[in-house]
């Protein structure tokens, strides 16, 4: 038995006849962190094929159109075929590392109040990992997605704008509309005098 000697003044918060009070801490972490987003959730995830992963990509549907509406008594169907296109997209990699250091590690066993610290630090990692990869799904900063100019993912803001499918929306209110207003108002109804009618 090794016996040690220290002063628990600078540990204790009260000491006093009869009492002595250590500072003890609740054996969980309260953690308020985010782990994950809806969106990355929501993504089905596939394995690659290789590096560039290639795949097939149905653009449009076998639609026969008004050529489709015929004579039920003279039945010509049109001939359809469906819209598919070769597509690939380059790999990305996201990494992440946390050390461990031995001597903290050997304290932490010996002091037992968080034993878990390590388990609960390497999944944090890997929800770090995992919270970077949800961001770079909406924003990612790369421009192609067949063509990599960065290492980081095009996010599907970049491919909407890459693809042409915005609009502006003006900043300025319109005026109501008069005549959707009046049609709710009629001789036995009068209209509220709420309504904010344009001057």
């Amino acid at each position: 038995m090794n016996a040690t000697f220290a002063d628990i003044h600078a540990a204790a918060d009260f000491i006093g006849p009869g009492a002595i009070e250590v500072p003890l801490y609740q054996t969980e972490i309260f953690d308020i962190c985010r782990r994950s987003s809806p969106f990355g959730q929501r993504i089905k995830q596939v394995p690659a094929t290789g590096h560039p992963s290639r795949f097939f990509e149905e653009t449009a549907i076998p639609n026969p159109g008004t050529a489709g509406f015929v004579n039920p008594r003279s039945i010509v169907a049109p001939v359809v075929s469906p819209t598919r296109v070769e597509r690939s997209v380059p790999l990305k990699a996201i990494v992440s590392q946390i050390n461990y250091n031995l001597f903290d590690i050997e304290l932490g066993d010996q002091q037992k109040q968080f034993a878990y610290l390590q388990a609960k630090d390497l999944v944090d990692t890997v929800s770090g990992v995992m919270v970077a990869h949800d961001v770079a799904l909406w924003n990612g900063n790369d421009t192609s997605l067949s063509t990599p100019t960065t290492t980081q993912y095009m996010g599907v803001i970049p491919q909407i704008v890459a693809g042409g499918l915005t609009t502006t929306i003006g900043t300025t209110r319109s005026r109501c509309n008069l005549p959707v207003q009046s049609a709710a108002c009629s001789a036995d109804l009068p209209c509220p005098s709420t309504w904010a009618w344009p001057t």
